[in-house]
């Protein structure tokens, strides 16, 4: 079995990228926010980060194949698409760092108008102990608040484990577009 070589490149275009898409994610956030429509529009913002991330994840992979003489395996293009969202991740989490340090409250009213939002469903209307469910929904509404409290307290922790997350959610979804964006050397020696 043929190790695969990385082009010297690799890591300079996978940064670049992964800049690319945690400036592109973070400016989605930022309009969104900025539009006061947080919570009725969070599907929209999460559509449009999903479209945003699909776009940059192939762009960079066909760059990268492109230079690579024309074809990129499934391993490589699934291990350039994990350092790209690494770079993200790292790009993303100092963005929710510096916006958290302007607009602390911004996340505990979202957690408000969800609390919110779970109180008034239909859910509560068919569970037989609304009492229980409404408890539940305070505990783990509390449970979060607590959680941002001592990420807030812990910056730097803060950031690993947003890089470290990023990394793992960009790994499975990497598993899926490395099939669609690799192109193996018999593939081109079929198509001539």
């Amino acid at each position: 079995m043929n190790k695969i070589k990385k082009h010297p490149d690799f890591y300079r275009m996978a940064s670049k990228f992964g800049l690319i898409m945690g400036l592109a994610v973070s400016a989605v956030h930022f309009i969104f926010y900025l539009l006061e429509d947080r919570i009725s529009s969070s599907f929209a913002a999460s559509i449009l980060t999903l479209i945003v991330v699909i776009i940059i994840v192939s762009k960079a992979t066909l760059s990268y194949r492109k230079i690579l003489g024309g074809y990129i395996s499934y391993w490589h293009a699934f291990g350039y698409g994990v350092v790209i969202f690494m770079f993200a991740g790292i790009a993303g989490a100092i963005y929710s760092y510096i916006f958290n340090s302007i607009d602390p409250d911004y996340v505990y009213r979202q957690l408000e108008a969800l609390k919110q939002q779970m109180l008034n469903s239909s859910l509560m209307e068919i569970t037989d102990n609304v009492e229980l469910m409404r408890e539940t929904i305070e505990k783990t509404i509390s449970d979060q608040k607590e959680a941002l409290n001592y990420q807030m307290q812990h910056p730097f922790r803060s950031i690993l484990s947003a890089t470290f997350w990023n990394t793992f959610l960009g790994a499975l979804f990497c598993f899926i577009s490395s099939a669609f964006l690799r192109k193996n050397r018999r593939e081109i020696i079929n198509e001539s």
